[in-house]
């Protein structure tokens, strides 16, 4: 190939890269393989938590992903263009041009023509619930799973969270919705490190205008992060004939080795 192993990320909106990839990322560009990250809408419809000075969010938003994905060792970045569809059952919902609106086999094709060139080893979508039922987070599963048919890619990989170790936090209240993320049993492999988080975090910090940016981010509040979003779970599944994951098997480990949550790292050890 012309190119280092290849990972094409599909994501919905800025910030979801470094949320439920961004470890991923990171550690996939520290080991030499290649990452190309599509957005399918700018996250137009998002919340606005900071003075945008007339920008319109969606270029806000735009910006902001290119930072973070810098900070993450991405290649490329691309966006198709689509209207963010807005959470389930608001207005935004019903726009022609959302992306949850779009035909999959119309989506398939600007997708497909946007990475013309492109020879991915992996393809990483989200699962069948989209995560927690985002109308676009749905939309990104289907396209995922067409991008990896239609291109032949060995793996196809569906980020999601473990949602039993979710209800299962003392802050939490216990219940396991269906709806939401995926049952552990179906998890299949993880990425997790200390390096990774951290690299996640600053990935985190570029999308200002949907979290806060407080570079004196309190210890406490950086070990919830940890705890809650120091793993980021997959479900992996091979396809064209691959029997094993090859040239990503030193980025994805396998279920059965989880060693539980990430750790703090020590008291004395300074802390971004």
């Amino acid at each position: 190939m012309s190119h280092p192993p290849t990972l094409v990320c599909l994501h919905a909106h800025p910030d979801d890269e470094a949320m439920l990839t961004g470890a991923t990322l990171a550690k996939a560009a520290s080991l030499g393989l290649r990452t190309v990250v599509v957005y399918g809408t700018a996250g137009d419809a998002g919340e606005i938590r900071v003075d945008l000075g007339g920008e319109p969010l969606g270029e806000r938003r735009a910006r902001e992903a290119t930072a973070a994905c810098a900070e993450l060792g991405v290649a490329r970045v691309e966006f198709l263009g689509y209207r963010d569809s807005g959470m389930a059952g608001t207005p935004t919902n019903d726009h022609p041009d959302a992306f949850c609106n779009a035909p999959t086999e119309t989506a398939l094709a600007r997708l497909v023509e946007l990475v013309d060139g492109e020879v991915p080893f992996a393809v990483v979508g989200y699962d069948a619930n989209g995560t927690y039922g985002h109308p676009d987070h749905l939309q990104v599963h289907r396209l995922a799973h067409a991008l990896a048919a239609h291109l032949g890619a060995p793996w196809l990989l569906d980020a999601t969270y473990d949602r039993e170790y979710l209800a299962g936090l003392p802050d939490s209240d216990g219940s396991l919705d269906p709806t939401f993320a995926s049952t552990r049993a179906d998890l299949t492999h993880f990425v997790q490190g200390e390096p990774w988080f951290r690299a996640k975090m600053e990935a985190i910090k570029c999308h200002g205008s949907q979290v806060s940016s407080d570079p004196k981010r309190p210890r406490r509040r950086i070990d919830g992060w940890r705890t809650r979003f120091g793993t980021e779970w997959f479900i992996a599944r091979s396809g064209a004939g691959a029997t094993d994951l090859g040239p990503l098997a030193a980025l994805f480990e396998p279920k059965a080795s989880w060693p539980g949550p990430l750790s703090p790292p020590p008291r004395s050890e300074p802390h971004r």
